[in-house]
């Protein structure tokens, strides 16, 4: 019986290749991988010679039953990986993998490296419980609706971002539930690696003011602050515009802050700005 191999590979430092994964890529007839131009150079790094095969988001579902139907045809090993880290973690993979498990051919995990266990690992929280969510939704008010769930239902939450849109979820985060702290990841295992702990204003801030935010990818780990999730959102929208701004200044926000938190939860920039004269009128 055909087996099928997951195996990870380096997600940043080649260092992390480790003796299994190679031995295991140098012996299997077939590896499929997310794109054949990143893997062909890790091949060529450890000398492996392999044929490769393209098994991406967008083929996976009908490449995975012909590699299936291969396997068990000419009775072959195959490996699957991606570009950086383990396949089907918020990966292509899994769709392979269901479709090996469903045609009965076994299936073995090669395990390495995977950015989610490596930001935990150093975010300096305690990781009893944590749930991992992968990439977040990227419209404002769906993206809003999910922090407020992932903050109702999970301890720690882990998530990838790229670099481009870091500082836009920091700002989600900062508006909704700006009591977070947060441990943001870059460039995890290579050579300029840096994590950035604090607030969820504070971590803003440094990625803000650094130049090369933008130059590797993101994971985040967040911990939630139980009086953000306490007085939902629901609650808060009864109270008039004055009130919940009070309630950010009693939070340690700044007014300027306070305001930007309201805007961004969907109130109407006018009136929020009116709402804010009359807190400067109230508190002089």
């Amino acid at each position: 019986m055909p087996t099928l191999y997951v195996v990870a590979t380096p997600i940043g430092n080649l260092g992390d290749m480790t003796p299994r994964a190679i031995e295991t890529l140098k012996t299997v007839s077939l590896i499929a991988t997310e794109d054949t131009r990143v893997t062909q150079k890790l091949l060529n790094a450890f000398d492996i010679h392999t044929p490769l095969t393209s098994c991406h988001e967008h083929n996976e579902r009908s490449k995975a039953v012909q590699i299936v139907e291969r396997m068990l045809a000419e009775n072959i090993d195959v490996a699957v990986t991606t570009d950086a880290g383990t396949p089907c973690i918020s990966d292509p993979g899994s769709i392979l993998t269901a479709e090996a498990v469903k045609a009965g051919v076994e299936v073995l995990a090669i395990p390495g490296p995977t950015a989610m266990a490596s930001a935990l690992s150093v975010s300096g929280f305690d990781m009893t419980e944590f749930t991992f969510y992968g990439f977040l939704p990227r419209q404002k008010n769906e993206l809003k609706e999910k922090l407020l769930d992932m903050a109702r239902h999970s301890k720690l939450a882990v998530v990838h971002e790229s670099p481009h849109r870091v500082a836009d979820l920091l700002q989600a985060v900062k508006a909704v539930l700006p009591g977070t702290q947060v441990s943001a990841s870059c460039d995890l295992t290579k050579k300029y690696e840096k994590t950035v702990r604090g607030t969820v204003t504070e971590v803003l801030a440094d990625i803000e003011s650094n130049p090369k935010a933008e130059k590797g990818e993101y994971c985040i780990v967040f911990k939630w602050d139980e009086a953000d999730i306490l007085q939902p959102e629901a609650a808060k929208s009864e109270l008039s515009l004055e009130a919940q701004l009070f309630d950010g200044l009693v939070r340690g926000l700044s007014l300027r802050d306070a305001v930007d938190e309201l805007i961004a939860r969907g109130e109407r920039k006018n009136a929020v700005k009116a709402a804010s004269l009359n807190v400067k009128n109230m508190m002089e």
